[in-house]
């Protein structure tokens, strides 16, 4: 390889790992220094630091609604101090927040209010169980949100239904795919995916490293300035989901 191009390709590297990386609002945006609120609090300070991508968490209520919502069980103890033995109505839930004294926790319905309002911002989902169901409800619910939508998917094979339904902006995260490594290499080529989003640890690993090659990597969730910067800088990580650094 001729001297000048090896200097060129270099350039090029050293501007991709260089620019500025997205910074991506975890679970709506820490809030009253408390993660995991998913409160419409949360979005208002996050659109005020200046983010336009927001990962919000959704689960499923008794009667089969989504609200903004981590899990009934840990994440609900911490923010409204019981522990429900099952998920509640969706009744019950939206009772629950109007008497939350500090934030206002989101449901898919008053989300969308939220979003119309805020046309510039994208919302990245995170529907742990019945993925699918979940992102065909909000759109069916909701169609005027679709264009503000970049799912999140956990297996490979719900790339294809989403990209079915119309999805450009697609995140494969790695949390819930048991297979391997490399082959989340191999399955992630025939891809077209805004990122890949994993755990620091991952995205230092050799093999996961590969996926640069066609794909962003994602991180979450990084409330460190210092390993923002080594994980951007090092290992060409683009995008940090966090809860407290600003973007």
């Amino acid at each position: 390889m001729h001297r000048s191009t090896v200097f060129i390709l270099i350039g090029l590297m050293t501007m991709q790992i260089s620019a500025k990386p997205l910074m991506i609002a975890h679970a709506g945006g820490g809030y009253l220094d408390t993660a995991y609120t998913n409160s419409i609090d949360a979005l208002n300070q996050s659109y005020e630091r200046g983010f336009r991508l927001i990962e919000m968490d959704f689960s499923w209520t008794a009667d089969e609604q989504l609200v903004c919502l981590h899990d009934w069980e840990s994440t609900h103890k911490k923010l409204f101090g019981n522990k429900p033995a099952e998920p509640l109505s969706l009744q019950a839930f939206e009772q629950q927040l109007a008497a939350h004294p500090h934030w206002q926790v989101c449901t898919a319905a008053t989300l969308a209010v939220w979003l119309a309002v805020h046309a510039d911002v994208r919302i990245i989902t995170d529907i742990k169980h019945h993925n699918l169901k979940g992102i065909r409800k909000l759109i069916t619910d909701h169609p005027q949100i679709k264009a503000q939508l970049i799912p999140q998917f956990y297996q490979p094979q719900e790339y294809q239904q989403l990209r079915e339904l119309g999805f450009v902006d697609l995140i494969w995260i790695l949390y819930q795919y048991k297979g391997s490594k490399q082959s989340v290499v191999e399955l992630s080529q025939d891809m077209e995916l805004m990122a890949v989003s994993m755990r620091s640890r991952q995205a230092k690993s050799r093999t996961l490293q590969k996926l640069r090659k066609k794909h962003r990597l994602f991180v979450y969730t990084i409330n460190q300035s210092r390993t923002l910067e080594k994980l951007h800088l090092r290992y060409g990580v683009s995008g940090f989901y966090s809860d407290f650094l600003s973007p």
